[in-house]
């Protein structure tokens, strides 16, 4: 989701940024421009955070294991991360 709103706001923003010349009074669309594309920038770093912690979230599995002796007296527990 984040990933497609900043690749619209890079767009838009170049868009406002290089593409219009019109003067509009009192506002500076080179400005609005850049501020959109930076938005976007901030966008796709955040889905890319997501994407990162999701990826490692997806990996990690505890296998554990245990073992008891045959007189029950002992016990081992073996765990591990896969």
């Amino acid at each position: 989701m984040f990933a497609s709103l900043g690749i619209i706001l890079i767009v838009a923003g170049a868009i406002v940024a290089f593409g219009i010349s019109t003067a509009v009074d009192g506002v500076d669309l080179t400005a609005i421009g850049y501020i959109m594309m930076a938005g976007g920038l901030l966008a796709l770093v955040v889905a890319a955070i997501q994407g990162a912690g999701y990826m490692t979230l997806r990996r990690n599995r505890v296998h554990s294991e245990r073992h008891v002796s045959s007189d029950g007296q002992h016990v081992v527990e073996e765990s591990e991360i896969r």
